[in-house]
């Protein structure tokens, strides 16, 4: 009978890998580039500058490989499922031309690496494909749009894999790798040249050219933040961009796998590719996305991955399972340059949309020229400061609204005030007080820490497939010890400190919320009094000791109120409403 493992370890991570000493202050050196993040996008910028005679020091909070990059599938390719042509819907004909002119770059800088470092190249197709004859159009479309940006496609039915298939676009000589060797070599280099490389060294925020840490401090020049959403909230990152998650599977099977890299249209989506280790060759199975925080019990979607591998290959062994997390930006382009417009100082890149590969490499080159002021053909293309399409205005106030929904409906949740039994792996919410905390039970031992993401306060929710913490809203996550595993958060989730007083929401408090002019208005109970805050205000430092009650605009919405003249019994009722909630809460 196949079985899981018990326990996610990416297959790129599997194996021992070289350390790097953290940060010591004591060193009190300057740098002309300081690069936060040691995945691709981070070391592979540093590369390109420490090349360049800059001094680079790159800080990474976990190791070498323990973002997106140690957990990706790794096609190295410029055919991104369907996308092509919802860019050229969306930026039309010549911005999607580039966005593939620079993807096509990233392909051959790292088939360069590969080959100076005298690495075969694994060689494969990259195919989209659809089971479903409904769908096929929209294939024969997207190699249309791929044609038009100077990608050789192939509209075909003719696939080595074990199902039918309706249609498919093939884009030949596109190949696959292991990334985290190569982000070593890269890690290497910049050492050679002068540069550093430290794990361990969590970066806790950038104030002019001093970048503060966890191990002290560094002065820099320029900044790069590569840490997949930013770690610094300038800029509004976290609004912009959307954190999905998806799994994969590397298994053994009883026959020779599909030799190409596969990617359906299909939902749920499906990723196929080989890897081989010494012991034989493993055919890799991805796909069940979603976003951050939603769709549990997590662990279903990696049992449905494996349920789909079984009745379309013969499986004999689940020799690991992991997934990843990476951003969708609100207008389909990655956000790379500039933290801020008109800033030359902090650097950033993000919203690759599970093509890191190519995009990664592809910012890299991008930042690289950024920092050293040399002109770039995507750098306008790809700039954070680009003004959106009219296209993306529904998807950015689609994510936002979802955001500020859970924000509010997460705090006044009914939980219980103790958990039952857990088992091994379970995680659930229960109240200390007025405020959401974590229990869970992981190698044994039960943990109890807030349930309040350091970020900007979103009730994070337990990821039994990863044995995490995540957060609903922006996709920071955390282990069950609260220790930060993702960004955008940079401090861990802490310990409960028991209760705050608790004060009876009145008619008068809700006709002080329905009346204000601020901005995203919310009643919050905070220190046993209730306040009327601007939405900018619900910071996560206010929001640990404090419970939203109700943002003004749901409830002028929900309430069908007559919002100028509101009835004293409308007004009474709505307070009862919103107290009663409160108690749940155990005020």
């Amino acid at each position: 009978m196949l079985t899981l493992p018990d326990r996610p370890r990416s297959l790129w991570l599997a194996g021992p890998r070289p350390g790097h000493p953290p940060w010591d202050a004591s060193a009190g050196e300057r740098f002309d580039v300081v690069v936060i993040g040691a995945g691709i996008v981070g070391l592979t910028t540093a590369a390109l500058l420490a090349e360049r005679g800059a001094t680079v020091a790159v800080l990474e909070a976990r190791y070498v490989g323990a973002g997106t990059t140690g957990y990706t599938t790794a096609k190295v390719s410029v055919l991104h499922g369907a996308k092509y042509h919802r860019l050229e819907q969306r930026h039309g004909p010549e911005r999607t031309a580039a966005y593939a002119a620079a993807n096509a770059a990233g392909l051959d800088w790292i088939a360069e690496r590969l080959a100076r470092a005298a690495v075969p190249v694994e060689r494969r197709d990259a195919v989209t494909y659809t089971t479903q004859a409904s769908t096929a159009g929209l294939l024969t479309r997207e190699a249309e749009a791929l044609g038009r940006a100077g990608v050789t496609a192939h509209v075909t039915a003719d696939t080595d894999l074990p199902f039918p298939v309706a249609a498919a676009v093939r884009v030949p000589d596109q190949f696959q790798f292991d990334p985290v060797p190569h982000l070593h070599r890269l890690a290497d280099e910049v050492i050679a040249a002068g540069g550093s490389v430290h794990e361990g060294t969590r970066v806790l925020s950038v104030r002019g050219g001093t970048v503060t840490t966890d191990r002290g401090r560094l002065a820099a020049g320029r900044v790069v933040v590569a840490t997949g959403l930013p770690v610094l909230d300038r800029g509004l990152y976290f609004a912009r961009a959307e954190p999905h998650r998806s799994y994969a599977l590397a298994l053994r099977i009883g026959e020779r796998p599909p030799a190409g890299m596969y990617l359906s249209v299909d939902s749920p989506t499906r990723s196929l590719r080989t890897a081989s280790d010494p012991d034989g060759e493993y055919l890799l199975v991805g796909g069940n996305g979603h976003k951050t925080g939603h769709d549990h019990p997590t662990s279903r979607h990696v049992a449905d991955l494996l349920a789909w591998s079984v009745r379309h290959f013969p499986v004999q062994e689940v020799a690991y399972r992991w997934s990843a997390q990476d951003y969708a930006t609100i207008d389909l382009l990655p956000y790379v340059g500039p933290l801020l417009p008109h800033s030359d100082r902090v650097f950033t890149a993000t919203g690759f949309d599970k093509w890191g590969m190519t995009n990664g490499t592809a910012a890299a080159l991008v930042l690289a020229d950024l920092c050293t002021g040399t002109e770039n053909p995507w750098a306008d293309v790809f700039s954070p400061a680009r003004r959106p399409p009219i296209s993306a205005a529904a998807p950015f106030a689609r994510h936002n609204a979802e955001a500020a929904f859970r924000l509010a409906v997460d705090w006044i949740r009914p939980r219980p005030s103790s958990p039952p039994a857990l088992s091994e792996g379970e995680g659930r919410l229960v109240r200390c007080g007025i405020r959401p905390c974590g229990v869970s039970r992981t190698d044994g031992t039960e943990r109890t820490v807030s349930a309040v993401c350091t970020h900007l306060g979103g009730v994070v929710q337990w990821n039994d497939a990863e044995r995490s913490w995540d957060c609903p809203l922006h996709g920071s996550r955390f282990g069950p010890d609260g220790a930060v595993l993702q960004a955008p958060a940079v401090r861990p989730l802490s310990a409960t400190k028991g209760t705050r007083p608790m004060a009876i929401v009145t008619a008068a408090d809700v006709r002080d919320l329905l009346g204000s002019a601020e901005p995203g208005a919310t009643l919050v109970l905070l220190a046993g009094e209730t306040h009327v805050v601007a939405g900018a205000d619900l910071t996560a430092d206010r929001l640990a000791g404090a419970v939203v009650v109700a943002d003004r605009d749901q409830l002028r919405e929900t309430a069908n109120l007559d919002v100028d003249h509101p009835s004293a019994d409308a007004l009474r009722e709505l307070a009862e409403r919103l107290d009663a909630a409160v108690a749940h809460l155990g005020g």
